[in-house]
């Protein structure tokens, strides 16, 4: 399931996609919409494909806001079961090209293509490519993975509650949190082979945004798509940009959220997160120290990339013991602190962070924040950092200073590091954005220990 423009398919030295064949099709009884074939014995698939799009446009469109599909030359909103270009799945694709002029935004009808072998759920599955029309219809220039797939993903629960977002790919965004909110699933295969469903976990970001500044019924996802579209090219403002509309900034719902998530897969997950407390949804940690390991140094396996975040946890702590965080980074780049004490918690932009603890277990993070003129549209970029940890007085180490500097115990790659800049204008995928991204999920590789074994071995 994805979406796709023709700017990332040139950006990737693609030719734009051809439109599926039809030897038949039926058109819906209450809505513009026309179900093709590309062969007779799938004709009565027809009626789930439509059954799902009329249940997502009475949601989607007519409760929650978003900008109708922009009609296409006929009118109809075109979904074709097929057997050749969406082998991989099923896809929405538009042509982008601007549809109105004199609107401020930049909107293109665009069309859905599923696999008649396809074996997901095909409602469930219009669910998710019916939102991809919505974006197409608000702004189809957005580049990034997170905003596209994360809020299709949301949006098949906040069509249908009596769905969840599929805890597998919750759980492969919370164990590579280093990666941010501009990154995804083939940036981690290319580069470090990690395979993952990190774009679809990040419907995480989305429902945490509507929880905490939306109605918990999807607004804040349409008020985030809505607030990035713009008029021209020029893809300002962006998602990153429209997420700050609440607070002003979009650093305080990330710091937030980048709290709250820490949450998750323990008896203190937020209510938003309640149906996620079950372990593998925890957040990837890449040390664990206990308190008379302190003062030490927390030293990443992966350098974050920018909007992307460290963590850590120290075990055997006392009530009313003091902690005291500081990150030492690259010049220029802004770092966020954070503390996770339970159901409290904190966080700071400052370059110190002092807490007073409750819990005999916390977690300590630092978030990447990017460069003082930092655009989620630039390159994507690591930068190093090491987090250090004092406790009562005891001044936190600095980096790398004799045996106070720890190493990562347990994290993904351990002694590895990531790329110090990613290729490419934005950081197009290697391969053909629509392939990996149509992939059904029943065909995607598990997450699995062996995997974790095999890359911290490697």
């Amino acid at each position: 399931m994805l979406c796709q423009t023709t700017a990332m398919l040139a950006w990737q030295g693609m030719a734009p996609l051809a439109r599926p064949t039809s030897v038949g099709s039926i058109d819906s009884t209450v809505r513009p919409v026309r179900c093709h074939w590309h062969d007779a014995a799938y004709a009565d698939r027809c009626t789930e494909l439509l059954q799902g799009i009329e249940d997502a446009w009475a949601v989607q469109v007519d409760e929650m806001g978003f900008p109708a599909p922009v009609p296409d030359s006929d009118g109809i909103l075109d979904v074709y079961i097929d057997g050749g270009a969406s082998a991989f799945g099923a896809y929405a694709y538009g042509p982008s090209v601007d549809a109105d002029s004199s609107d401020d935004r930049m909107s293109s009808a665009a069309y859905i293509a599923i696999h008649a072998d396809y074996e997901e759920d095909w409602r469930w599955t219009m669910l998710h490519e019916f939102n991809h029309v919505l974006q197409y219809a608000t702004d189809f220039t957005e580049p990034r993975y997170v905003p596209w797939e994360g809020t299709a993903t949301a949006a098949e629960v906040w069509t249908d509650p009596t769905l969840e977002v599929v805890p597998q790919t919750i759980a492969d965004f919370q164990l590579t949190p280093w990666v941010g909110l501009l990154g995804d699933s083939w940036q981690l295969w290319d580069d470090y082979e990690i395979w993952s469903y990190y774009e679809y976990g990040s419907a995480l970001w989305l429902q945490f945004l509507d929880a905490q500044y939306g109605d918990g019924a999807g607004s804040a996802g349409v008020e985030l798509w809505l607030n990035s579209a713009q008029a021209g090219w020029v893809n300002e403002p962006d998602f990153l940009d429209a997420s700050g509309q609440w607070t002003g900034d979009w650093q305080t719902p990330l710091m937030d959220f980048s709290l709250a998530r820490a949450r998750l897969g323990t008896d203190d997950a937020p209510d938003w997160g309640a149906n996620l407390d079950d372990e593998q949804m925890a957040i990837g940690v890449d040390a664990s120290f206990s308190s008379d390991e302190l003062p030490a140094t927390l030293v990443p396996a992966m350098d974050p990339f920018q909007t992307g975040a460290v963590y850590g946890e120290v075990r055997g702590l006392e009530p009313g013991d003091e902690l005291v965080l500081r990150a030492e980074g690259e010049a220029g780049v802004r770092w966020g602190l954070l503390v996770v004490d339970g159901t409290d918690g904190t966080w700071t932009e400052a370059d110190t962070l002092t807490w007073t603890v409750d819990s005999a277990e916390v977690v300590v993070g630092v978030v990447h924040l990017g460069g003082m003129d930092f655009d989620a549209d630039e390159v994507m970029a690591t930068s190093p950092v090491s987090l250090l940890i004092g406790l009562n007085g005891a001044s936190p180490p600095r980096s790398g200073a004799g045996d106070t500097g720890v190493g990562v115990g347990g994290g993904v790659g351990a002694g590895a590091k990531g790329c110090t800049c990613a290729s490419g204008s934005l950081r197009a995928s290697g391969l053909a954005w629509w392939a990996l991204l149509a992939l059904p999920l029943s065909r995607r590789r598990d997450r699995a220990t062996a995997r974790l074994d095999a890359q911290t071995a490697a």
